[in-house]
């Protein structure tokens, strides 16, 4: 994998996981986009991303954002696993 890109994933991680900050909410739908079609290793790194950004504890508090912002009904769908994690904290 090219160092760039890697680079790249590392960058976009980062910026999705800093929650003392507000959410890029292009920058998701654009790592959505990107695991939804793009292939290889491009897709690979969108998943890899997700999935941290899924694993956060504090994920459940993206979910109101999200849903009222993004333009991208692949993002919106993949709240699956966020409304579950924000009803478990209600709870």
């Amino acid at each position: 994998m090219p160092a760039e890109m890697t680079m790249l994933a590392d960058h976009t991680a980062r910026q999705l996981l800093d929650f003392s900050q507000k959410l890029d909410i292009n920058l998701l739908d654009n790592v959505v986009n990107s695991m939804y079609y793009d292939v290889g290793s491009q897709q690979r790194l969108a998943q890899e991303v997700l999935t941290n950004l899924k694993d956060h504890p504090d994920a459940w508090t993206r979910v109101d954002t999200i849903l009222e912002f993004s333009q991208n009904m692949k993002t919106k769908v993949c709240l699956d696993f966020y409304c579950y994690m924000w009803q478990a904290h209600k709870d």
